[in-house]
């Protein structure tokens, strides 16, 4: 039957649509309280130089002479040296040295491969088996330059001193690290043929680039420096230099300390976060200063209410979703905050707001203040206000994230679902991680962690 259009009388009362995020995105697509951002924040309170995507120390090292070769291909081939030429000579860089990772390990590469890049997929579907030289255009990845491996590192890069502020240039702080990326001084006597090797894809007359290059292979190259080289080719003197500048040389007074605490409770067999922090602030392992204690404080602070936050969303979710997507609010209310729960709510919620760090929230550009003032709501409110109060934090969230609307709608003594396909409440809120399972992949690349 043909379709036949008709004239509403008037506009829908909201319009909603669903697209799938970039295979390679770094977007979460289940915050509805926006506590995965507020926790990564709070990460970086414990962690300044690092990021939730800066998790490979060998991608220390390729960013760093992805730049410092393009500095190299600006000279040699006489390009402007302007950011945005830049940019694209470090991303033909970025996909020669992906081919040469997958080269290493004949295509067989997936996501989770511990050698697996930034930009993977889009790397497999450009590599092909035999003798052909492959192609040096590609989509690596959706918007490569802010979700490739140079949107990943570069402030982390800045924050060590290791690039210029506000530039694409490296420091002298990255010289010994960029002298040592194919291998030791001494070590190998063909070190400057990798980078004449490497400077050819930088060429943009180029578009293919050959699997060999005199006595080198791409897969050789690709052996050299993938991110698992650093163990495998027992790196140690690399390895101490890049624990020398990420762990040593930070400047926020918590990174090192703490780093060293997740490595003595590796030893102990203790990885999950909140028995790591409250053993932290027991003196397990050492004693820590006013200082990292009170930001250790407010991370199992914040992580404790956040878990119960979280729950109590998804409560109340899966219960309109398990009603036909409408629901009685005082039946949602009774579901997401029973009674006999409420005391540990108060008590989470009074734990955060004396911590001796908490106004460090309300410094924040989104949602800190918000989540405070919620907290000091619910630490006085009965089950229906604070169900209430959770509604109007969660549409504050959304309304922040241009124009989103409510998951869930209340009208008329009704919650009314407006957005379908959550599934997060089907499984128990966790405790955030903080960036401890980044810091800690670090330390394993670094030789820490035995």
């Amino acid at each position: 039957m043909p379709t036949t259009l008709e004239v509403l009388d008037a506009p829908p009362a909201g319009l909603f649509w669903s697209a799938p995020l970039g295979l390679d995105s770094d977007f979460t697509a289940e915050d509805p309280l926006a506590l995965d951002y507020l926790g990564q924040q709070v990460g970086l309170w414990l962690f300044q130089g690092f990021t939730t995507r800066t998790g490979r120390a060998q991608n220390y090292a390729v960013v760093l002479y992805g730049l410092h070769l393009a500095d190299k291909a600006v000279r040699k081939y006489g390009y402007l040296g302007d950011d945005e030429t830049r940019t694209r000579l470090f991303e033909r860089w970025e996909r020669f040295w992906a081919l040469a990772t997958l080269e290493s390990r004949n295509g067989q590469l997936t996501r989770g491969d511990e050698d697996a890049m930034r930009g993977v997929r889009g790397a497999a579907r450009a590599w092909f088996p035999g003798p052909r030289p492959l192609p040096l255009d590609f989509p690596l990845i959706s918007r490569q330059n802010e979700l490739g491996g140079l949107g990943a590192y570069l402030s982390s890069l800045r924050d060590y001193g290791l690039v210029f502020s506000g530039s694409l240039r490296v420091t002298p702080a990255a010289i010994a690290i960029l002298d040592a990326f194919w291998s030791e001084q001494g070590e190998r006597e063909t070190t400057h043929l990798y980078e004449d090797y490497a400077i050819q894809a930088l060429d943009l007359t180029r578009t293919k680039i050959d699997r060999e290059s005199g006595r080198l292979t791409l897969a050789g190259i690709g052996k050299a420096s993938r991110l698992s080289s650093l163990v495998q080719r027992n790196r140690t003197k690399q390895q101490t230099r890049l624990w020398e500048v990420l762990f040593l040389g930070a400047r926020d007074g918590s990174t090192q300390p703490l780093a060293d605490c997740l490595i003595a409770a590796h030893r102990d067999g203790i990885d999950d976060p909140e028995p790591f922090f409250e053993k932290l602030l027991a003196g397990r392992w050492r004693t820590l200063t006013p200082g990292v204690s009170a930001k250790v404080e407010v991370a199992l602070a914040f992580g404790r209410v956040a878990r119960l936050l979280l729950a109590r969303f998804d409560r109340a979710y899966g219960y309109v979703d398990q009603h036909g997507w409408v629901a009685d609010s005082n039946a949602v209310a009774d579901a997401s905050f029973p009674p006999d729960e409420m005391d540990a709510l108060r008590s989470a919620s009074a734990e955060l707001l004396q911590a001796t760090e908490s106004g460090r929230f309300r410094k924040l550009q989104f949602h800190g203040s918000e989540l405070l003032t919620l907290l000091t709501k619910l630490s006085h409110a009965g089950t229906r206000d604070c169900f209430d109060q959770l509604l109007h934090f969660h549409r504050s969230v959304q309304r922040s994230r241009r124009g989103g609307g409510a998951w869930l709608r209340e009208e008329q003594g009704k919650v009314v679902m407006q957005v379908a396909g959550y599934s997060g409440y089907k499984s128990d809120a966790a405790f955030p991680s903080f960036k401890l399972n980044v810091v800690r992949q670090l330390l394993a690349d670094l030789g820490r962690l035995t």
